[in-house]
């Protein structure tokens, strides 16, 4: 469980041309790179990360998910001492291991740390603010208030979601993933035909998964007109260029950075603020 930071604090991050947040953080005091990942789920390292660490303790059971592509994945259990980002101490964290090359990114950091902790993420000044009551308490004043709705799945993985209008014609539950990048508008392909998607004039790919090259994603990629916050209508974007994807598991998928410059979440009201 992550120790609540009583006092404002933050951290830098650096963005990569993609648009991923890369933090600082350590995994029983090792210190490396990880991308900042709010549609991770459970926090991931690598293999070559781990080896640094050294012995982890691997539980006995296992953890089965699906990626969001509807990609079955069942990832082992480790026990760590402690994952410490900035002021936030997150004792006993549970982790999985990977043997997958992210070049010098040593894993995701997922929302599994910050239950208690409310954050903002800050585009404009980059860095994460771990917020105190009063600090809270003065955003939610002056901010956009959207309710998410939290999935927590047996108490080893995090997922966000909030409502949206498409085109002004579909209210659709997306996951929040900043580990997407920037622009990042994925559907499932099921809305081709509600939101009167030419497939023949969009853009057809065929994506190989980077865990299982065996496993292929059909996208079609095409502009739709908007797609607006249910809570705030001020949150929108226009004429941008989304993937409809074959088996997706949600509605849909969006990226953070669209939606605010400064967004802050605080998981135990369940709501994400947008200034």
């Amino acid at each position: 469980m992550a120790s609540t930071s009583y006092a404002q604090s933050s951290i830098p991050f650096k963005m990569t041309q993609e648009g991923h947040i890369i933090i600082k953080a350590k995994v029983n005091d090792i210190e490396g790179n990880f991308i900042f990942d709010t549609g991770a789920g459970l926090t991931l390292i690598t293999k070559a990360f781990s080896e640094r660490i050294g012995k982890l303790h691997k539980q006995d059971g296992s953890f089965t998910g699906f990626r969001a592509t509807g990609e079955q994945l069942t990832a082992d259990l480790y026990d760590a001492h402690s994952l410490v980002i900035g002021t936030v101490i997150d004792k006993n964290p549970v982790l999985t291991i990977f043997d997958i090359n992210l070049g010098s990114i040593d894993g995701l950091i997922s929302l599994m740390s910050f239950k208690e902790q409310p954050f903002t993420i800050d585009y404009i000044n980059k860095k994460i603010i771990f917020e105190s009551d009063k600090s809270l308490s003065i955003i939610r004043k002056s901010g956009q208030q959207i309710p998410l709705q939290v999935n927590e799945s047996r108490g080893k993985a995090i997922t966000v979601f909030a409502y949206f209008r498409v085109n002004d014609n579909l209210t659709l539950q997306f996951s929040i993933d900043s580990g997407a990048g920037n622009d990042v508008y994925r559907m499932n392909s099921k809305f081709i035909s509600p939101l009167s998607i030419d497939t023949v004039k969009a853009n057809k790919l065929v994506i190989p998964s980077e865990f299982n090259p065996e496993v292929k994603t059909i996208i079609y990629q095409t502009n739709i007109k908007s797609i607006t916050s249910k809570a705030s209508s001020t949150v929108q974007c226009q004429n941008v260029k989304a993937s409809f994807i074959d088996g997706l598991i949600y509605d849909g998928i969006v990226s953070l950075n669209w939606i605010g410059k400064r967004i802050t979440f605080d998981l135990i009201r369940r709501e994400m603020i947008v200034l």
